[in-house]
């Protein structure tokens, strides 16, 4: 299953900056890790405080985990949009063939 999340470091009167910077070093440990298994893409937003992930899951429990869970900053990441996309060749072979129903 594949997800556009949007997120946003909420942390300013929570930490400071250092802090924040601190743990978002651990955070890209994690980050990095996603990526070298080819199912996460992640991009940081220029000149803003967010990140964008596309990420392929397993199932909506897995993505819930990681995101309530297993993110060291878990507690800082607001996260903004969580989206599910769908592939857009399939999407045009639908539309081609009328949008059958299932079997």
């Amino acid at each position: 299953m594949l997800f556009f999340v949007q997120m946003k470091w909420n942390y300013q009167g929570r930490i400071s900056q250092d802090q924040l910077w601190e743990m978002e070093a651990i955070e890209g440990n994690h980050g990095i890790a996603g990526i070298k298994t080819g199912k996460v893409q992640l991009f940081k937003v220029v000149s803003q405080h967010r990140v964008i992930a596309i990420v392929d899951v397993d199932s909506l429990e897995d993505l819930d985990r990681n995101s309530m869970g297993w993110l060291p900053m878990r507690e800082y990441l607001e996260f903004e949009h969580v989206w599910a996309l769908r592939d857009y060749e399939g999407f045009i072979e639908d539309v081609k063939n009328g949008f059958p129903q299932p079997r």
